[in-house]
C-alpha cells in the first residue's frame, strides 16, 4: 500500500475528525474543552517525555467513533482511530517512539508519551480530539535540552613557564554560559579562551575553556557553567598549591 506523505496523512486525518462528530450528540464548544500545558514544556534529551492532553467525556466513551490525533507542524506524531493506533500515517522520525495510555482513555486521557527525545524534537504539538461530543485542537511548545557532563579539570606547565588550565564538558544543550573567577571573586572570564564545538549529528556542545596563569603559587580560581534552560549550574574550585592542586565541588 502506497504510504501518503505528512501533508496528505494530516488531511485524512483532519477530515475523519470532522466527519467523526454525531450532531445529535454535539454540545456547545463552551462545554467540550480539552486542556493542555500553558507553558512551553521542557523535555531531556534521550529520556522520555509526557505530553499532557485531556478531554471531556460523558456516560460510557465510545473508542470506535473518537479520534486522537498529534502533530508537530505538518507531522503526523501519532493517531487514534477505529478504535486502535495508526503508524501508517506517522511520520517515520517518531516510529516505535510514541505511545497513548489506551487504558486511561475512557477516563478523557488523551496524553502522548514520547521516547528517546532528540533535539529535532522540539516545536509546536497540536493535540486534536474528536468525540460524539465535539471536536477541538490545542497547542503548546515544547524545548529539548541536555545536561552537561561533569567537567574534567587539566592543568599543564607551558614553556614559557605559565601554567595552563583547561576544563573540558560535552553533551549539554544549548549553548551555555562559562564565568572564571580569581581570588576574591574577581571576574577574568575575559582573558581566557573557550572553545564551543557542536556535533553535526546530534547538535550537542562540547566545551573546552581554557586560562593561561602566571604566579600561581597558591591561587584559587572558580570555574563556573550554567545550562539555563534546564537550570544546571556547576561550580568548581581549584586551588593551585605549591607541589599541586585541588579540584573541589561546590
Amino acid at each position: 500500500m502506497k504510504k501518503l506523505t505528512q501533508v496528505q496523512s494530516s488531511h485524512f486525518i483532519l477530515n475523519m475528525m470532522v466527519f467523526n462528530v454525531s450532531p445529535s450528540m454535539f454540545v456547545s464548544v463552551a462545554e467540550f474543552e480539552i486542556s493542555v500545558p500553558t507553558r512551553v514544556q521542557m523535555a531531556v534529551y534521550g529520556e522520555a517525555v509526557l505530553l499532557s492532553c485531556t478531554f471531556p467525556v460523558s456516560g460510557s466513551w465510545d473508542a470506535g467513533s473518537s479520534v486522537i490525533t498529534w502533530q508537530r507542524h505538518l507531522e503526523v506524531v501519532h493517531t487514534f482511530f477505529h478504535g486502535r493506533d495508526h503508524p501508517r500515517y506517522q511520520s517515520p522520525r517518531y516510529a516505535n517512539r510514541t505511545s497513548l495510555f489506551h487504558q486511561e482513555m475512557n477516563k478523557g486521557n488523551a496524553s502522548l508519551r514520547l521516547d528517546r527525545t532528540t533535539l529535532e524534537d522540539a516545536g509546536e504539538y497540536t493535540c486534536s480530539i474528536s468525540t460524539q461530543l465535539g471536536s477541538q485542537m490545542k497547542s503548546f511548545g515544547l524545548k529539548v535540552a541536555a545536561f552537561y557532563t561533569e567537567p574534567r579539570l587539566h592543568i599543564s606547565m607551558l614553556n614559557d613557564g605559565h601554567v595552563e588550565v583547561r576544563v573540558t564538558s560535552e553533551g549539554g544543550y544549548p549553548s551555555p554560559s562559562l564565568q572564571w573567577l580569581m581570588g576574591n571573586e574577581s571576574d577574568i572570564t575575559n582573558v581566557t579562551h573557550t572553545q564551543l564545538r557542536q556535533d553535526q549529528h546530534t547538535r550537542l556542545y562540547s566545551v573546552n575553556s581554557k586560562l593561561n596563569l602566571s604566579g600561581t603559587v597558591n591561587s584559587s580560581i572558580t570555574f563556573f557553567m550554567k545550562n539555563p534552560d534546564l537550570g544546571q549550574e556547576i561550580r568548581r574550585n581549584i586551588d593551585l598549591l605549591s607541589g599541586g592542586f585541588e579540584f573541589k565541588q561546590v
